[in-house]
């Protein structure tokens, strides 16, 4: 398993846009991840079809997202996410 913290739940605002992600005994919002991300304080990943893959931020300013790494695939988009 990689070092980090895996995402296993995020919730939506009303335009489907993931406003907080988290985890097992942990969640942030989301720019307090994008942030920490960035700043390489802190490593995110998701299982996706029984393999891990890493969170990134793509995007500038106020259009930041997560997104599956290296590919680009906005977090967002993946419809398996439950909520917090």
């Amino acid at each position: 398993m990689p070092s980090g913290f895996e995402i296993t739940c995020a919730n939506k605002n009303y335009g489907g846009l993931i406003v907080r992600v988290g985890g097992d005994g942990w969640s942030l919002d989301n720019g307090e991840a994008i942030s920490q991300i960035l700043l390489k304080q802190l490593r995110l990943y998701i299982r996706v079809d029984a393999q891990f893959v890493d969170v990134g931020v793509r995007g500038d300013g106020q259009n930041t997202y997560l997104a599956l790494e290296p590919d680009g695939f906005p977090l967002h988009d993946l419809t398996d996410l439950t909520s917090c």
